[in-house]
């Protein structure tokens, strides 16, 4: 499976160009970048735009930063793209949006998404000079296989929580953090569109099988992920972890016990291996500040469990 990684950003742009110029050199990388939809400026602001995406196969997550008033999607944009996805979009603005689809509105919430099709035209804005916008583009034969009555759901509101919020934390995951992508595109792909399936109400067998594949297996990633980003904090417990993920405590040390390691062990573990990288590099930091660095608080405790990890002190480990 082909996985593509863009980013492009106002920053990238060459300097001494005027605003107009700014505006209108990032409007034609950006149809290149995506050609998904156009950006109005904002009249207030100086321009200012970043993007990323993600691309798995036919399955796409982006997100986009920046000072504009509107994203619409063109006639123009349909027949050039010959792209008939679906688009999952999340207001993550603290004030509500408005979606103009198929000759009817729908206002969102924050917080709350929308279903798109991109062969049909759409337009939003919310009012302010400043946007940021996350969406899943997802295949349109997977996801109407799963999902009876799917096409009635374009352009309504789709409320938070549930499967369709925790598909969008989960893409949000990977594109701070999309080097996760490269060992797994293939299952993210699926769970992803499992999430999505699940949170637009499959029902029966499917609605089972999603939840089998999908729902634990995401949960477990974001785990991860979070465990990874804030490892070295010396207080962070397993407590902590299922308050940001928004999980119970029991839960996360299931899902984690489930996949082969508990809390306790996958967080030496990875305190360890960042200790070991560190005092193997030319670094005139003491031991102690290594140690306390990637999250021990007691020295001690770090010798030995060093020691029992990798069959020598950390002194010797700086020697090698």
């Amino acid at each position: 499976m082909t996985i593509i990684k863009k980013m492009l950003s106002t920053d990238m742009l060459p300097a001494g160009l005027t605003e107009r110029q700014r505006f209108m050199s990032f409007a034609e990388l950006f149809e290149h970048f995506s050609n998904t939809g156009e950006l109005d400026p904002a009249d207030d602001v100086p321009f200012r735009a970043s993007m990323n995406s993600i691309s798995i196969g036919t399955t796409l997550l982006g997100r986009c930063n920046g000072t504009f008033t509107t994203v619409r999607r063109e006639r123009r944009q349909v027949l050039a793209t010959n792209d008939d996805r679906y688009c999952l979009a999340r207001n993550v603005e603290s004030r509500e949006a408005r979606i103009v689809c198929r000759d009817r509105e729908a206002v969102l919430k924050p917080g709350s998404m929308v279903l798109l099709k991109l062969d049909e035209p759409f337009f939003a804005a919310d009012g302010t000079s400043y946007k940021r916008f996350t969406n899943v583009h997802l295949p349109v034969m997977a996801l109407s296989a799963q999902i009876v009555g799917l096409h009635d759901l374009v352009g309504r509101e789709l409320p938070p929580g549930g499967a369709l919020s925790l598909a969008m934390d989960y893409s949000e995951l990977l594109l701070d953090h999309p080097i996760a992508v490269d060992d797994a595109g293939l299952a993210i792909a699926g769970h992803l569109l499992d999430l999505v399936a699940l949170g637009l109400g499959a029902r029966g067998d499917v609605r089972e099988a999603a939840q089998r594949r999908g729902l634990r297996a995401v949960r477990l990633q974001a785990l991860l992920m979070i465990l990874q980003k804030r490892f070295v904090e010396p207080d962070f417990s397993a407590r902590k972890l299922a308050a940001v993920a928004g999980l119970s405590e029991r839960y996360v040390h299931e899902l984690l016990y489930e996949a082969g390691a508990s809390f306790h062990e996958r967080l030496l573990a990875l305190r360890l291996r960042k200790a070991a990288e560190m005092l193997t590099q030319a670094d005139p930091r003491r031991v102690s500040d290594v140690a306390f660095e990637c999250g021990f608080n007691d020295l001690s405790y770090f010798n030995r469990c060093f020691r029992r990890h990798f069959g020598l002190t950390p002194t010797a480990a700086r020697g090698h």
